[in-house]
């Protein structure tokens, strides 16, 4: 354990360090598949919405359009999406996987569902079961918890 991980040992530093050691095994699983988790985001939401728009799958993935934009262009560049027209309204833009597209895909999220399944597996049911309670319970709280009001320190004197 690093000197920081020995300081900081409350609630948001077990989940942090949770989160990047899971991150860091997922990202490692798609480098085989020539892909980020932002991008299998983003395909796993087009394979569930074929003909989303750019715009839509943008909100969905809680990015701006921007990086949107910028990751579809990266995945049509690599032949695994296409654009197209809709058929009755030509400036809306729609998303669907190619068939390289889904093959890959498919063949990425078997992985990470394997991943999934292998970091379970380390826990009972039972205690599956209790840490997604814990989580959602934690994640529900946490926007109530950043409004709490606090004291404030002292302000530093010149």
């Amino acid at each position: 354990m690093t000197a920081c991980w020995l300081i900081t040992v409350g609630l948001l530093a077990y989940l942090k360090r949770a989160e990047q050691a899971t991150q860091q095994a997922k990202e490692q699983v798609l480098r085989d598949y020539g892909i980020t988790p932002a991008q299998q985001a983003a395909l796993t939401i087009v394979s569930e919405h074929e003909g989303i728009s750019s715009a839509e799958l943008a909100r969905q993935c809680q990015v701006t359009r921007q990086t949107m934009n910028s990751t579809v262009g990266r995945l049509e560049a690599r032949g695994l999406i296409q654009r197209t027209p809709h058929p009755m309204h030509r400036t809306l833009i729609e998303l669907t996987l190619t068939g390289y597209g889904r093959d890959l895909f498919e063949r990425a999220d078997a992985r990470v569902s394997a991943l999934d399944t292998d970091l379970a597996a380390e826990l009972s049911p039972a205690e599956l079961s209790t840490l997604k309670d814990l989580l959602t319970r934690v994640t529900d709280h946490a926007p109530r918890a950043a409004t709490h009001k606090f004291e404030q320190p002292p302000a530093k004197t010149p």
